[in-house]
């Protein structure tokens, strides 16, 4: 009956196609006619038509013209529709959408296509079910081959100069890294060996020992009994697979509960540059420390990345070449942010909450409650969150003694506390008051809160509650904004909200405390520094060289007797050059434009690697934010790109830039130059060297080859700590050179400094230690000059100079114009001391 069936839909669309194709054109040939006149119609001809009164023949023309081209219409949609159904490979609900003759279309022919096509598929599905019977599937776990629980692993040592990582790991013991995030929330701040916490999911140690997550345990499947032969017996149908659940797909980042827009993000972005900017300006030059990056939290790390992936997108090669290498990750693990239409419904939800208040109700209230209260933190310049303890303890989940809050939060009492905090006349200028707090329960703190929304005070209130005399939205366990109060609010009913989670609120709040709050003033100035300057003090006893990484391989061959055909340059904004006559090497040809920011990334971390990296090195670390379901073909086709790029831009006979030697991939030094090279050399040398001479002539190579920061303008992860590194070496060998030349020569010492300030703009000891030299010198009006460049540098990461700073160009100046100064006899003057040495 149901192939009867499907013979009878197929006929009916088929009739019906035939009538709309070839039907209706004879029925207008034979009852109407041609339409149109036989010959081009004169102007008198038009103007008589126009003013006589409407036939019945000139209606049926004119209805006969809209006839034809209808039909004509419909004959377009109908080879569209046809043409789409063979290019998506009959699937046929991607013809469904567009005009109603379209749609008319896709019905008739879809008909027709599923009647027969099914035939085939049903015909098909029960072969294959008959031959699936006899298969069966077989599940291996790891094995445990030292005896320790499955649930623990610890983390192995490096091998060839790749470490182990939290993404290795849960490759290797999960079967997918992309779980990496469940094994970090399991072990956050876990004791290791030497009571150590883990901090940091991009920091561990080997031996760690770190926790799994359970998996179930799979179930040895029963052996099938064969049917005795002579007892055949039907058949039966295999037990349908069951579907494996769907990974939650929490928006901005692979953190569950997390869903926000590019707004936050790109604050969230902002944020981690000026925290990192301020905790690298605290760098004393010559301490040789190393190994204090900023930490990021996860959530933090995620929602960058995803503002950068939103930023920059994919390029060409990811576009059209990443899916065939198998570059793409899943769908689960790809970052995106929060829908525009979702973005505009926040602004217009706290738009709300500062001219009526907003009310927030149901299971994703507390979740979107966070959500906005961190965007309008992130979209003011200046803001004060004031809200009750215990509302804020239930929001934040904050333990109840002693709970450190973040700088720009207040905690009060009780609502009437922070409505009385709220009514304080003259708040500070641009100052956003955000009002955070359970909605109030009795009439007195409901007409409050109604006066102060009333007065138009730069005040929002977000209230976990119904709010009548505003807006109230209830939000439901998947953050989908399902009902709302009548009025304003209503335009929200169907977006959904953005949510944070408890954990990522507190983690951004400490970012953001980071990148602009008050920080401990610990830069004082040395009272009397040995050699006059503060950064040319000693370190500490086997501080700087015990903490330097050792040189264990051989420095790059930089001597060439002939120039090479590729100049690369990735100190500053990284540029290629091509030489086009070797014999002319200044001659260059600028082609940094054709290489791709994919291709860029891999060109970098091979020139930051003179000696060669492995295989596994390179995706571990260049694209550990995108895993590739093949690494190897991945980084077969993006070499592959790079020397076609290069040959197209170039010429062919130059060479290969990348060769692999033994596992190892490096750059050719014969095919090009890399300023990096020489820095690196003189880096090494000044590690190894014991004779003070050269590590002089070393530490002078390395303030003449630093060229600024490190391939600047590209965002990439692996480039943080490193670029770090490198500065500081650099800021190393420039206190080691003021230390040699204080003394003898303090003018090229102050052009030291000078230049030094162009490697670390927002370091005050620089600023001080140049006053002093200004002072010495004789330049007191320098001074004034220095001190407010100091103050334009420290704005960009909202920072002032310190008191100390302040007073010590004070006192400098007081010592020219002849004002004692109680502490100026603490002080000694560049030549006091060196007439003392003397």
């Amino acid at each position: 009956m149901l192939g009867v069936g499907r013979l009878l839909q197929a006929g009916v669309a088929l009739a019906l196609l035939a009538g709309l194709c070839a039907g209706l054109p004879w029925a207008l040939v034979r009852f109407v006619g041609w339409p149109l006149p036989d010959h081009l119609p004169t102007m008198a001809e038009l103007g008589e038509v126009l003013t006589a009164r409407l036939s019945t023949s000139l209606l049926l023309d004119v209805l006969a013209c809209g006839a034809w081209l209808l039909w004509a219409a419909f004959l377009v949609e109908l080879a569209r529709c046809a043409r789409d159904l063979v290019l998506t490979a009959g699937r046929p609900d991607s013809t469904w959408h567009g005009s109603p003759l379209r749609r008319v279309a896709a019905v008739l022919i879809t008909a027709v296509v599923v009647s027969f096509v099914s035939r085939t598929a049903l015909a098909a599905s029960s072969g294959s079910s008959m031959m699936q019977t006899g298969m069966s599937s077989s599940v291996t776990t790891p094995s445990n081959v030292d005896g320790r629980p499955e649930d623990i692993e610890l983390v192995r040592p490096p091998h060839d100069g790749v470490h182990d990582s939290l993404y290795r790991i849960a490759q290797r013991r999960l079967g997918d890294g992309n779980r990496w995030p469940e094994i970090w929330r399991l072990n956050a701040e876990s004791s290791q060996s030497g009571g150590r916490p883990l901090t940091s999911p991009s920091l561990i140690h080997p031996g760690d020992r770190i926790r799994l997550p359970p998996t179930p345990r799979p179930v040895a499947p029963e052996p099938q009994r064969q049917p005795p032969p002579t007892k055949p017996a039907a058949a039966s149908p295999p037990s349908p697979a069951v579907p494996p659940a769907a990974a939650s797909h929490p928006g901005s980042s692979w953190e569950p509960g997390v869903y926000v827009g590019l707004g936050l993000a790109g604050a969230i972005s902002a944020a981690l540059l000026v925290a990192r900017r301020r905790h690298r300006a605290g760098y004393r030059p010559g301490s040789g420390r190393r190994g204090d990056d900023l930490p990021v939290a996860p959530i933090v790390y995620q929602l960058h990345l995803a503002h950068q992936h939103a930023q920059t997108g994919l390029d060409e090669f990811d576009v059209a070449d990443a899916e065939a290498a198998g570059d793409l990750p899943e769908p689960e693990t790809r970052l995106e942010l929060g829908e525009a239409a979702d973005e505009a419904a926040a602004k217009l939800a706290l738009d709300l909450a500062a001219t009526h208040g907003l009310g927030l109700i149901g299971p994703g209230s507390h979740a979107a409650a966070r959500a906005l209260l961190l965007t309008t933190v992130t979209s003011t310049g200046h803001s004060e969150v004031v809200a009750p303890a215990a509302d804020l303890r239930g929001l934040l989940g904050l333990p109840e003694p002693g709970a450190e809050l973040p700088a720009c939060v207040h905690a009060v009492d009780d609502l009437a506390a922070a409505l009385a905090r709220l009514d304080s006349p003259e708040p500070p200028e641009n100052l956003r008051r955000i009002l955070l707090a359970d909605a109030p329960a009795g009439e007195p703190d409901r007409t409050r809160l109604r006066h102060a929304l009333a007065d138009g005070a730069s005040t929002t209130v977000l209230l976990l509650g119904q709010w009548h005399p505003g807006v109230t939205v209830y939000v439901d366990a998947a953050g989908a904004i399902t009902a709302t109060s009548p009025g304003p609010g209503e335009a929200l009913r169907g977006r959904r909200a953005f949510s944070l989670a408890e954990s990522a609120t507190r983690e951004l709040f400490a970012l953001f405390d980071a990148a602009h709050g008050a920080q401990d003033e610990h830069l004082e100035p040395a009272l009397e520094p040995t050699h006059g300057l503060e950064i040319a003090d000693p370190p500490c006893l086997g501080q700087a060289e015990a903490q330097a990484e050792p040189v264990t391989e051989l420095t790059v061959d930089t001597e060439h007797d002939a120039a090479t055909p590729l100049v690369l340059s990735v100190f500053g904004q990284p540029t290629l050059s091509w030489r086009p006559d070797v014999t002319c090497p200044d001659h260059k040809v600028e082609i940094t434009g054709r290489l791709s920011a994919r291709l860029w990334e891999l060109l970098l971390y091979l020139a930051l690697h003179p000696h060669g990296v492995p295989r596994a090195a390179i995706i571990d670390t260049v694209w550990a934010s995108r895993p590739a379901q093949d690494p190897a073909a991945v980084l077969r086709t993006v070499l592959s790109r790079l020397r076609s790029a290069l040959h197209k831009a170039t010429s062919p006979d130059i060479g290969d830039l990348v060769v692999a030697q033994h596992g190892r991939y490096r750059l050719e030094p014969a095919v090009v130059e890399v300023d990096y090279w020489s820095f690196a050399d003189a880096v090494a040398r000044r590690r190894t060297t014991t004779d003070d001479g050269q590590r002089a002539i070393a530490n002078a190579a390395i303030v003449a080859s630093y060229g600024g920061e490190l391939a600047a303008g590209v965002e990439a992860e692996w480039l943080t700590a490193l670029r770090e590194g490198i500065r500081r070496d650099a800021l190393d060998a420039v206190a080691a050179l003021a230390r040699d030349r204080v003394h003898s020569d303090p003018e090229s010492t102050l052009e030291l400094l000078e230049s030094a300030r162009d490697f670390d703009p927002h370091n005050e000891l620089l600023y001080r230690d140049i006053m002093r030299l200004e002072h010495n010198l004789g330049r007191h009006d320098a001074i004034t000059r220095t001190l407010r460049l100091l103050e334009a540098r420290l704005a960009e990461i909202d920072e002032t100079p310190t008191p100390a700073t302040i007073e010590l160009a004070e006192r400098l100046r007081g010592l020219h114009v002849g004002i004692a100064d109680p502490e100026s006899k603490r002080h000694t003057r560049y030549g006091e001391n060196t007439s003392a040495q003397k």
